[in-house]
């Protein structure tokens, strides 16, 4: 069943960088926004798309990627509910820069950059967190590229802390990645096969840095894991 007009307001309020708006502006932009669905697998948008949105995401999960000119894919970010999704396009009007599809049934808020560009121009503390948002996300992608050039085992284990950092929780383990990702999405973020992905959690788990549980990871030592994501040799 769809989400309604509070539950989505309570989303927004609780996990989004749009909570700083006053309630009259919030309201305003749940009223003009639409509320849309995506089953598992379903592409949300395409490189190349027109960006006249953003999205909020309400429930489920998306992947960020790309295809790269020698056709290889290349996961770049993960978001959850309350993550910003299209902002880069919403504010400069541009066309998308990557594709977005749903890794599990997903509920978002569209925002038209017409609706949304006057209300966060009136309120500069909105702007700013969707300009940290965005901050976030090229910083995530420096980084990723920075490492890309590590050996295997530590290109694993610097993903594995960058999805920590953006989607980890704490618990008694230690902290869990709260998203259930194939081997193959998890290698594409990292930079390697799935093969070679599969062989670097099974070293880390045999080292007892990580607990692998189904398509849950939980990072145990991340001391640990941090000293392996900064050996190159």
């Amino acid at each position: 069943m769809p989400m309604m007009a509070e539950q989505i307001r309570d989303v927004l309020r609780s996990k989004s960088v749009l909570a700083a708006l006053p309630e009259a502006a919030l309201d305003e932009l749940v009223r003009r926004g639409r509320p849309v669905r995506f089953a598992k697998g379903a592409a949300i948008y395409q490189r190349g798309d027109a960006g006249d949105s953003l999205m909020i995401i309400l429930s489920g999960r998306v992947k960020i990627g790309i295809v790269t000119a020698d056709a290889r894919d290349v996961t770049l970010n993960f978001l959850g509910p309350g993550d910003l999704n299209g902002e880069l396009a919403a504010l400069d009007g541009k066309p998308r820069s990557a594709d977005a599809t749903a890794l599990e049934a997903t509920e978002a808020l569209v925002i038209w950059r017409r609706d949304l560009l006057p209300v966060i121009e009136q309120h500069p503390k909105a702007m700013l967190g969707i300009i940290e948002a965005l901050a976030g996300k090229v910083r995530a992608m420096s980084s990723a590229v920075e490492h890309s050039g590590l050996q295997m085992a530590a290109r694993a284990a610097n993903a594995l802390l960058r999805l920590a950092d953006q989607h980890g929780r704490v618990t008694n383990e230690g902290t869990l990645i709260d998203l259930k990702l194939s081997q193959r999405d998890l290698g594409s973020y990292a930079g390697l096969s799935r093969e070679n992905m599969n062989r670097q959690l099974g070293e880390l788990r045999d080292l007892g840095l990580i607990q692998a549980e189904g398509s849950l990871i939980t990072i145990l030592d991340r001391e640990g894991l941090e000293a392996c994501a900064s050996d190159e040799e």
